[in-house]
């Protein structure tokens, strides 16, 4: 069985194209920017993530708690959710044999930091005590999103406080964009997101017959 690995994760979402400005200000040298198509089960819930990643691994991801809200400032706050991932998942995951599911289109631009808030170039696995990221540009079907988020990593004791130190150290980069702090809207995880997508184009179809 794959070992699990824990991550403390705030994630918003934003309707429409990703914001040259909020891109422009996401820039670095130490990011990386990955492409990627990922499958993911429908029908599972908001506490789980079952997804195929990049058409090629199964991973399963659990939400175990859902914290009080925090206030980051400039306007944005959220709900950090605690998952547990297992990579690859084939030993853990019985997938149904009808299931549906999903393709999403992924443009993903990560940052990496220390918990002293210093930024780490993106080498590898994630090790130790850090916190990524990432600014997301999505598509699903006809839908365009895009989507900003920290997944802090490492001991429980540590995963608050670098999320909170990659968050100062983006804010003294220099101002935020309106954009960032405008257009998100409620945190939560890709299942939520997701789940809300897939009701919102039934109700659509629903309404048009």
């Amino acid at each position: 069985m794959p070992a699990a690995h824990d991550a403390t994760e705030l994630r918003w979402f934003a309707d429409g194209p990703l914001p040259r400005q909020v891109r422009g200000w996401f820039s670095s040298a130490a990011a990386a920017t990955e492409a990627r198509c990922d499958r993911y089960l429908l029908d599972q819930g908001a506490d789980v993530g079952i997804k195929v990643r990049g058409g090629q691994t199964l991973e399963l991801k659990v939400r175990n708690d859902v914290g009080p809200r925090i206030d980051l400032g400039a306007g944005l706050g959220g709900r950090p959710e605690e998952w547990r991932k297992w990579s690859p998942a084939d030993d853990v995951v019985d997938v149904p044999r009808l299931a549906r599911w999903s393709s999403v289109s992924k443009v993903v631009t990560k940052r990496r930091f220390s918990v002293a808030g210093t930024e780490i170039p993106m080498a590898g696995e994630p090790s130790g005590s850090g916190c990524d990221v990432e600014v997301t540009r999505v598509v699903v079907g006809s839908i365009e999103a895009w989507s900003f988020a920290f997944a802090a990593f490492g001991s429980a004791a540590t995963r608050s406080t670098v999320l909170w130190a990659s968050w100062r150290a983006l804010t003294q980069s220099g101002s935020l964009p309106t954009a960032l702090v405008r257009g998100l809207g409620r945190s939560m995880g890709y299942p939520e997101w997701l789940a809300g997508r897939h009701a919102s184009a039934h109700e659509h179809q629903e309404s048009h017959r």
